[in-house]
């Protein structure tokens, strides 16, 4: 079975801090450095558009 490496992240407010910021970053070089492909939406995004997060998601889908 192929192995997507995707990584889907859903932000929360602690993410707009410029320590969450800090730590995002750092986080997303690491796992790019495993040659993980990383998406990220907002709560928002996840709560009042899904369907867009899908469609969004499915662009990286082998189907």
């Amino acid at each position: 079975m192929p192995q997507l490496k995707l990584v889907i992240e859903v932000d929360g407010d602690s993410h707009f801090s410029p320590d969450g910021q800090a730590y995002d970053q750092e986080r997303s070089r690491i796992l790019e450095g495993y040659d993980l492909t990383i998406i990220r939406f907002t709560n928002h995004e996840v709560l009042h558009n899904l369907d867009g997060v899908w469609e969004r998601i499915c662009e990286f889908l082998p189907f």
